[in-house]
């Protein structure tokens, strides 16, 4: 019984694992990652990076190990062990980020909606706690039942294969569930993306949603999040800009690609404006997830920097030329990333 719970521990955190880092692994999600470490654990910026990139290729051999572990059992300590530490490591980042009172959505296991809090919490110290007790009863000898029927350790038994089909048929199971699952929302994604492109295409003059292409930004004065005041005067040379509200599900969508864009601006924050719609607590986790990567204002609707900007809805994304509209679009890969695109 036990080598069957050890084969099902395995599995488990195989595919929790497997399933986080490739929710970090592309390339709009990793930047969101890299980029909310400083707010949520107050990592230097500068540790962001490497410290991003390392624990997705945590995740990866870990779950490399515990799948390598099905064939080879001998495998199964080394495999728990990283788990163990990994989600520790895990567990530990959610505590600090509760302690810390962030409201920013954990990223640990890849894009969610929800801050940090107790579910998260005792979901990790589960994990951790399996594979702990994987750590501990294969390093004590026992071994999970082996997938190909042989290499288990001295005085295992055969017998312990008839729980292998009980626990193969719940794994093909929740792999089918999975699959008809990803299948729906490929399809239901599918068709938005075709619905999206049409209106996006089919349309030969749409609405523009802030100033158009040759059109000048208005007067206007505020003070950024930071306390730092900006105006039409300081908009210098190339600024990549945004209009967004937390109530906007579009916004939300387009988000990760935005932080991503304004990250690799050469003139860094500067380069970068970000105007958040809105009040409350909502703007204030949005606000939290733009700062690190531009000057954010936060104002109501029709405040006056979108009447500036001639804003009629969002998102909307323009790139300007000191005080001059290049392009604008309330899709971002509508909007160039330099002057010279």
């Amino acid at each position: 019984m036990t080598g069957a719970l050890l084969l099902a521990g395995q599995l488990v955190l195989a595919v929790t694992l497997g399933w986080s880092a490739a929710g970090k692994l592309r390339r709009a999600a990793h930047a969101a990652f890299r980029a909310s470490l400083p707010r949520t654990l107050g990592v230097p910026a500068g540790l962001a990076r490497p410290l991003a990139v390392g624990v997705v290729a945590a995740e990866v051999v870990t779950v490399v190990t515990l799948m390598a572990a099905l064939v080879v059992p001998a495998l199964a300590p080394t495999g728990y062990a990283l788990a163990a530490a990994l989600l520790a490591a895990f567990t530990a980042a959610v505590a600090v980020m509760i302690r810390r009172g962030v409201r920013e959505p954990c990223r640990c296991f890849g894009a969610t909606d929800a801050p940090p809090g107790p579910v998260q919490l005792a979901r990790n110290l589960g994990l951790t706690a399996v594979a702990g007790g994987g750590t501990v009863l294969t390093l004590g000898g026992a071994r999970p039942v082996p997938l190909t029927g042989t290499g288990g350790p001295p005085g295992w038994s055969g017998g312990e294969m008839s729980h292998l089909p009980l626990v193969l048929t719940l794994l093909t199971v929740v792999c089918l569930i999975n699959t008809v699952v990803l299948a729906l929302v490929l399809r239901q994604l599918r068709q938005q993306s075709t619905l999206l492109k049409v209106s996006i295409e089919g349309v030969a003059n749409p609405a523009p949603i802030m100033l158009a292409a040759g059109a000048t930004v208005g007067d206007f004065t505020a003070t950024t999040v930071d306390g730092t005041p900006v105006s039409r005067a300081d908009l210098r040379g190339e600024t990549l800009v945004a209009f967004v509200s937390p109530s906007c599900p579009a916004c939300a969508e387009s988000l990760p690609g935005f932080v991503a864009r304004a990250e690799a601006r050469p003139e860094g924050r500067e380069g970068v404006l970000a105007v958040v719609l809105g009040a409350g607590e909502a703007a204030g986790r949005l606000s939290d997830q733009l700062t690190p990567v531009a000057r954010v204002v936060v104002e109501p609707e029709r405040g006056p920097v979108s009447r500036a900007f001639g804003v009629d809805g969002y998102p909307a994304f323009g790139l300007l030329a000191d005080d001059t509209m290049v392009a604008s679009h309330f899709v971002l890969d509508r909007v160039p990333e330099t002057t010279a695109s």
